[in-house]
């Protein structure tokens, strides 16, 4: 195996390196080039300490970098350190000081999406008095499908395909904010149950089906394009999702 072929791997003497890990060393003499690890490197002078706050504030850059880019390439799963990390105005390297890696990034980044779609949903329902329980709820719904139409490649993260999904550091990891967005639902439809305006039951069980239907309806919008389907108003829909899970049965 050639020393070049080693260095596309990443892999040197029995370690395993990511290619900014590894730099090329060569003899002016016979032009002979190997890769070198970094132990093997000469130590170069310790850079200055960042001024307070300024660690936070590459982070943030890499955050909206990372979201950036997948607002333009519509998925989270062609991000690469190096896009980056160009994109944000740093060294591949500078990416290691905030995250242990990319798929690290993402998990960020899925927490961040949750934190906005959940405010999207909250403060439309906010907007709604308090004592319309079912307006409330439909004006989660509403917001829910607009989200999810309007931020499509946020949307797209927060609830990732199943490649995003398998190169998270942790494929299990829940969002804080994705379940209390869910819980924020479950709220909504207790209130119409205590006002007498939903079925009884388990308001977390309805709940999963009212996520579920307005996931796959959102999920449906977003990827099917067929001109001879006529999909209904989001208000429409909602209701639908009222009359269907949550309303009182006759």
């Amino acid at each position: 195996m050639t020393w070049r072929s080693l260095e596309e791997e990443g892999r040197l003497d029995g370690r395993t390196y990511t290619d900014v890990d590894i730099q090329v060393s060569s003899c002016p003499g016979c032009g002979y080039s190997r890769p070198v690890a970094p132990s093997d490197r000469p130590t170069a002078a310790a850079r200055p300490r960042a001024a307070r706050g300024d660690g936070e504030l590459l982070r943030e850059h890499l955050l909206d970098a990372a979201s950036e880019l997948v607002h333009e390439q519509g998925t989270a799963a062609k991000l690469s350190i190096r896009q980056v990390t160009k994109r944000a105005g740093v060294s591949p390297m500078a990416l290691y000081l905030h995250f242990e890696s990319l798929p690290a990034l993402i998990d960020e980044l899925i927490e961040h999406g949750f934190v906005r779609f959940r405010a999207a949903l909250h403060d439309a329902a906010e907007r709604v008095p308090a004592d319309d329980a079912v307006g409330r709820l439909q004006a989660l719904g509403i917001a829910y499908l607009r989200f999810a139409r309007e931020e499509p490649a946020i949307y797209s993260v927060i609830f990732g395909d199943e490649h995003e999904r398998q190169h998270a550091e942790s494929p299990e990891h829940t969002s804080s904010s994705g379940s209390a967005a869910f819980e924020d639902l479950v709220g909504a439809i207790a209130a119409c149950q205590a006002a007498g305006l939903g079925r009884p039951g388990d308001p977390a069980a309805l709940g999963i089906g009212v996520w579920s239907s307005m996931h796959g309806f959102a999920m449906l919008c977003t990827i099917d394009d067929d001109p001879k389907l006529t999909w209904p108003s989001d208000e429409t829909f909602a209701a639908m999702i009222y009359d269907a899970w949550i309303a009182p049965r006759p």
